[in-house]
């Protein structure tokens, strides 16, 4: 089950390589049952709605995160 669904810019290669970093990692430490998702809010088709409401504008200004439960985190909370 994805416990953190992490909005980033890919259109950023910074943000693609640690997404990928973080991706890797993840999967080594729970193989079979990532708790990572990456979406891409510069794709073409970003829906905020469907990413607790956070703009394009919003997420390009700070890092973004969506628990489980819905609830948006940002900032340091994210890395946490």
């Amino acid at each position: 089950m994805t416990e953190l669904t992490i909005l980033y810019d890919g259109g950023c290669p910074l943000c693609v390589r640690e997404v990928r970093f973080l991706g890797q990692r993840d999967q080594r430490c729970h193989p079979g049952a990532p708790r990572l998702a990456f979406v891409d809010i510069n794709a073409v088709d970003y829906e905020p709605a469907a990413h607790g409401g956070v703009s394009y504008r919003e997420a390009m200004g700070r890092i973004h995160a969506l628990e489980a439960t819905g609830a948006v985190v940002k900032d340091v909370a994210v890395f946490r």
